[in-house]
């Protein structure tokens, strides 16, 4: 990036607190964002074949930077234990019967290992929950970020206890 404003030789630490280079990192988060929306706009199908390889990138996105994090709401995809993708909003109308708690708050039930937790997860589906499959690093300060955003959610780990307890109706 070429900038008459950004003198040659610099600090890092003058980088960091430089105006224009704050501007050019929010402008690229934002065309970054907007290119990633549109694409789950034109060909979701596509999209959902390429998200297992964005998805870090996305997750450390939404937990550092709260403007892509705003954006990235409406293209980031949870992936169940069967392999289907839904949005949030998607996601939520699939649960909203079986997995609403006696306080209304919606319950999303999470795997982090699948082969582990296979017989935790065969439970909940026989139960006739659905579970999510989050197996990433940074999967639990992800899960704790929207839980901060939404306190009508919570998320439970599915061998966090026994099926009948996961989710208090």
């Amino acid at each position: 990036i070429d900038s008459p404003d950004i003198p040659l030789n610099v600090s890092r630490s003058y980088l960091q607190s430089d105006s224009n280079v704050k501007k050019i990192s929010s402008h690229i988060t934002k065309k970054v964002a907007d290119r990633l929306k549109d694409i789950f706009k034109d060909n979701r199908a596509d999209f959902e074949k390429k998200w297992d390889d964005l998805k870090l990138f996305i997750e450390y996105g939404m937990l550092s930077e709260e403007k892509f994090n705003d954006k990235a709401k409406d293209f980031f995809l949870f992936k169940n234990t069967d392999g289907k993708f839904f949005t949030k909003e998607e996601y939520e109308t699939l649960i909203k019967e079986t997995q609403t708690d006696k306080d209304k708050k919606l319950v999303y039930l999470y795997a982090s290992n699948l082969e582990e937790q296979y017989t935790f997860v065969q439970a909940a589906k026989d139960k006739g929950y659905d579970v999510l499959l989050m197996d990433d690093v940074l999967a639990t300060p992800l899960l704790n970020k929207f839980e901060q955003d939404s306190p009508e959610t919570k998320f439970v780990r599915v061998d966090s206890d026994v099926v009948e307890k996961l989710i208090q109706k």
